[in-house]
């Protein structure tokens, strides 16, 4: 909140600055007041994208530069109108600008322009101009999205302060990743973000499997029609076992809410094969996250139901996490009429 009102503050002088610094007059149709920023590698260093919502033509421009502060001052010194980034709610960075983060992250929390609760995302392309000059118009597209995550509809995004956060920590932390399709944009999984590389992609069964891990508490569609049911995550528990002092073994219990909307609940074995596909998901995102990076996102997690035994189960983690011994039980329990 306090970059946002920082931006607001400034944002008159801003709109009059000058290349060089210099407060001057520009006449323009108005500002540009980015929606959404894309960041990829280039050979300066870095290129920004900036785009707003399309009302008449197209409506984003680009820069490159060898930071992102000089990549920013470029993008709104050029052609005839105003580029205000002011209000920025999403930031897309390439499949290949996992190094760039940190500057990007840095840079964030140094611009009173740039607000750290902007939302992360990353999408799985080397060359970002495809998604901004595409048919499809970017900022639209982006709003569906982020309205689907303030929903809680699937795995959620993080924001730049809670990414920055992460990396002051040392801890990975799990991004939601975007597919170019049809010249749009569509969410396909997660990417393990640890330091300054993408360690591993998850589908979206297995990003779905990591929130509910996580203890996210998002919902989601199973089946279509008649037969649709809308299962919400209501908890899920990570307990530790233990042999004497050692580490051996995992609980993974999860709680479901169900809503019927249709006759599958007069359908003998629905229900269970609901769990049973969320156990699925619940294995596949632990096995997912272990291989890419992730565990130590987990070990959190399990040190909530065993708090006195903190110490060691954070001195075990990271060594016993391969060979643990796990168990999943998936509960839904349904609405009632």
């Amino acid at each position: 909140m306090r970059g946002r009102r920082l931006a607001v503050l400034l944002l008159p002088w801003l709109l009059l600055a000058g290349c060089g610094g210099t407060p001057q007059s520009r006449e323009t149709g108005g500002a540009l007041v980015v929606s959404v920023l894309g960041a990829e590698p280039a050979p300066e260093g870095l290129r920004l994208y900036a785009a707003a919502e399309r009302r008449e033509g197209e409506a984003w421009q680009k820069s490159a530069g060898a930071s992102p502060a000089q990549a920013a001052e470029r993008l709104g010194c050029q052609g005839e109108q105003v580029v205000s980034c002011a209000h920025g709610e999403h930031l897309l960075i390439s499949q290949s600008a996992a190094d760039l983060l940190p500057d990007l992250l840095s840079y964030a929390f140094q611009d009173p322009q740039q607000s750290t609760e902007t939302l992360l995302w990353v999408v799985r392309t080397d060359r970002l101009e495809q998604v901004f000059a595409g048919p499809a118009d970017p900022a639209r597209r982006m709003d569906v999205l982020k309205a689907a995550a303030r929903d809680r509809q699937g795995f959620s995004p993080v924001t730049l302060r809670q990414a920055a956060g992460a990396l002051a920590r040392g801890k990975p932390v799990l991004l939601p990743v975007l597919e170019p399709e049809d010249g749009g944009l569509e969410r396909t999984g997660a990417v393990v973000w640890s330091g300054r590389s993408f360690t591993g992609w998850l589908s979206e069964d297995e990003a779905l499997g990591a929130a509910l891990l996580l203890g996210q508490k998002i919902h989601w569609m199973e089946g279509q029609g008649d037969r649709a049911v809308s299962l919400r995550g209501a908890g899920c528990r990570l307990i530790p076992r233990w042999t004497g002092g050692r580490l051996t073994g995992v609980e993974i219990r999860c709680r479901l809410e169900g809503s019927r909307a249709g006759g599958w609940q007069t359908e003998t074995g629905a229900p269970a094969a609901l769990e049973k596909g969320t156990e699925s998901r619940l294995l596949a995102a632990w096995e997912a996250l272990g291989w890419s990076g992730g565990a130590a996102l987990l070990a959190g997690r399990a040190g909530l139901t065993c708090p006195w035994r903190w110490d060691a189960l954070s001195q075990q983690w990271q060594e016993a996490f391969p060979a643990l011994e796990i168990s999943v039980r998936a509960e839904i329990a349904a609405e009632t009429d």
